[in-house]
């Protein structure tokens, strides 16, 4: 088994799980069915493309945060206006259409993806020349570095403990999330099933959180 290694990082990014139309959450950390859609777009995937989500899906992912930045709320509203002389209508209706949007800002995590070595291969030939453009969960939210960092052996543990942390000299334990059986963890229904337009479907994962000193880069180990 193979690992490539996402530095997910930028000003703003959002991780939905739970949105409604109304509220357009964001998870602490990066989620599964955000990632996968960051990855399907450096592919070029069809959002009706199942059957390579279903291949996606199976990998198995890891997030180290390195920088777990501070929570945004955006009050937005959209419509209850005229456009070229016409009613601007959202949703159907004329009327001005509220939500709530929360962000993280100023985070920074490293994401591990492991799975056969081909299939590792493929996304991080995609990933350091995307077909489409790479978002950090939506489309104002654009990464600040490149998202491909690296390939590394497995498993996703370790390839973790070994990357580059976002901040030079830091020494501190960090958070890490890592995909685990139903009997030891916590469920998330972040696992996508679809993306199509008209049913987008999810499924249930199981993590486990822990943390992990991770190792100096190579330029700052003392003789």
């Amino acid at each position: 088994m193979n690992v490539v290694l996402l530095r997910l990082e930028g000003p703003l990014q959002a991780w939905s799980a739970q949105g409604k139309l109304g509220v357009r959450d964001t998870e602490r950390e990066p989620t599964k069915s955000g990632v996968l859609g960051l990855v399907g777009s450096a592919l070029g995937m069809d959002r009706d493309d199942d059957a390579t989500l279903a291949t996606l899906a199976r990998l198995q992912m890891a997030v180290r945060v390195d920088r777990a930045g501070t929570l945004l709320h955006d009050f937005h509203t959209a419509g209850g206006g005229r456009f070229r002389g016409r009613k601007y209508t959202v949703y159907g209706t004329s009327d001005c259409v509220p939500s709530h949007r929360y962000f993280l800002q100023d985070a920074s995590f490293v994401v591990a993806l492991e799975g056969e070595d081909s299939e590792i291969s493929r996304l991080a030939d995609a990933l350091r020349a995307p077909r489409y453009a790479l978002f950090l969960g939506r489309r104002s939210c654009v990464p600040s570095v490149p998202v491909f960092m690296s390939l590394s052996s497995g498993p996703a543990r370790d390839a973790l403990q070994q990357a580059p942390l976002a901040l030079r000299h830091d020494n501190a334990p960090h958070r890490l999330v890592l995909e685990s059986t139903a009997d030891g963890g916590d469920a998330r229904y972040d696992v996508p099933l679809s993306f199509a337009q008209v049913e987008r479907r999810y499924g249930r994962r199981y993590v486990t959180t822990g943390w992990v000193t991770a190792a100096p880069a190579p330029s700052e180990i003392q003789p």
